[in-house]
């Protein structure tokens, strides 16, 4: 676009976007937003998770509203992008100049290819922010403002061990059932596992069948634990709403003919211990405008700082060799055990990283003789980030809220180079709004040099955050260290 500094920017984050129950044809629709300088405009945003035409694509169209006030037609430039949470385009920006009459939607039907935007090995990102700029040639005076908007797709997960017991017995006539209950102990979804085909070469089958009609998405991964409890992966099935109205059948990735010839490793006790994961959606949660930034016109698009240079990398072969062992979880001898998910890992990579986990192998303590490690205070998401970082130095998709949890993690088991490069980029996205919780890390965390520079930062711009609700409610919370932040001011004063 031509001006960087003025227009609008509109960043839609829809979470568990990837748990969307809407089919070929159907979209998710923004909150209006309103441009004041631009005739008082109204506009929203289309997403079709299954494409508009063809359900391989995700379809995006700005539509002005049909109600909207100003000229019957209106020419504007815009540019719609698909962002990461470290605000990096997944997809190349479309650059459009359009003219749009009340009530009309433009964009592309196929903008990005749906294994692109949520690819296997992207298992921990399932939101997405929609990003739209907005501007209009030769126009002086337009002013410029940045809209926040979220849409939340409601969504539960649970995890069971399904054991079946005398399966080397089991025949194609009998069948199990295990019931899934919501967390209001509400039926949601019965399984059923069943052999089918001739003796000695039966499949196992799992039929999953809806009995509560609110729910609108789901999706079912097993997996096979097997003596040691490593896990193997049998297989995944998804449903939408009228899917579910009929059978759905999963035909798992291993017969009962190579579990019962391997019965010791996969068949201890003559028990088929099926690890089961499940989602489901059931509606949008929330969706609203958050805040408005004016004078803001956003700098989203930065150079993704992994990719740069990276043909001329020589580690490259190394890091991605270590990218696969953690990965694909080769050779591992430990796991990390979050309340959500275990992570398996390799104790010398763990050890050469971080001081606390080498005490931890070294020494005589209950995760040695366990050959686990409990954690319970860092999530699922940030403990893959973590080890994802610990093999291979790579930072994906951070945000404030990624980049902070990551950071007290990283401190707390002194992987001090991820701390350092966690801080650099909390200052790297400092604004306004979120100085106030960032000063609350770094003291908690007693990092000085943080504190330090965020404290200068505040200082640069005492007017918009001493007048903020954020620094009221430091004052609330933490009076000593707005006290001593405000000292700072009337000290350089």
């Amino acid at each position: 676009m031509d001006s960087e500094r003025e227009g609008y920017t509109f960043l839609w984050k829809i979470e568990h976007f990837n748990c969307a129950w809407h089919r070929k044809g159907e979209k998710i629709v923004s909150p209006v937003f309103v441009l004041d300088s631009l005739e008082k405009t109204k506009w929203r945003l289309w997403l079709f998770p299954k494409g508009d035409a063809n359900e391989n694509f995700i379809s995006y169209y700005l539509k002005r509203h049909h109600e909207s006030k100003g000229p019957d037609t209106i020419e504007i430039e815009y540019e719609l992008s698909l962002l990461n949470e470290y605000c990096t385009p997944l997809q190349s920006t479309v650059v459009l100049r359009d003219s749009f009459t009340q009530g009309q939607a433009k964009g592309k039907r196929q903008f990005i290819k749906r294994d692109e935007l949520f690819s296997p090995k992207d298992e921990f990102r399932d939101s997405v922010t929609a990003c739209c700029r907005i501007g209009v040639r030769g126009k002086e005076n337009l002013g410029s403002a940045t809209l926040y908007a979220r849409t939340i797709i409601n969504v539960e997960r649970c995890s069971f061990a399904w054991n079946i017991e005398n399966f080397s017995k089991m025949v194609p006539c009998e069948i199990k059932t295990y019931e899934i209950q919501s967390a209001l102990e509400d039926a949601l979804v019965t399984l059923e596992l069943f052999l089918t085909g001739h003796c000695c070469e039966e499949s196992i089958n799992v039929s999953i069948k809806s009995y509560n009609p609110n729910m609108k998405f789901f999706r079912f991964n097993s997996f096979l634990q097997d003596a040691t409890g490593n896990r193997i992966d049998c297989g995944s099935l998804e449903f939408r709403v009228n899917d579910l109205l009929e059978d759905g059948k999963l035909v798992l990735l291993v017969s009962k003919k190579m579990l019962v010839e391997k019965k010791n490793i996969y068949l201890p006790n003559d028990v088929l211990s099926l690890n089961c994961e499940c989602d489901f959606s059931t509606k949008i949660a929330f969706e609203g405008v958050e805040r408005i930034d004016h004078g803001i016109f956003t700098s989203l698009f930065r150079k993704n700082a992994g990719a740069e240079n990276r043909l001329d990398d020589p580690s490259g072969g190394i890091t991605d060799a270590l990218r696969s062992m953690y990965l694909d979880k080769l050779f591992c001898d430990t796991e990390l055990s979050t309340p959500t998910k275990t992570f398996s890992a390799h104790k010398s990579i763990l050890s050469a990283r971080s001081p606390v986990f080498k005490a931890m192998f070294t020494n005589e303590m209950k995760e040695k003789i366990r050959e686990r490690v409990d954690i319970t205070d860092v999530d699922a998401d940030t403990m893959h980030r973590i080890l994802l970082y610990v093999y291979t130095d790579i930072l994906e998709d951070l945000c404030l809220e990624t980049a902070s949890l990551l950071y007290e993690a990283a401190d707390k088991y002194q992987i001090l180079n991820l701390k350092s490069k966690c801080s650099s980029f909390l200052m790297d996205n400092l604004t306004v709004d979120n100085v106030c919780g960032v000063l609350v890390l770094a003291d908690m965390h007693q990092d000085n040099d943080l504190k330090n520079a965020l404290q200068d930062y505040i200082l640069q711009n005492d007017k918009a955050i001493f007048c903020s609700s954020e620094w009221k409610h430091l004052l609330d919370t933490h009076t000593k260290l707005a006290a001593e932040t405000m000292y700072l001011k009337y000290n350089k004063d």
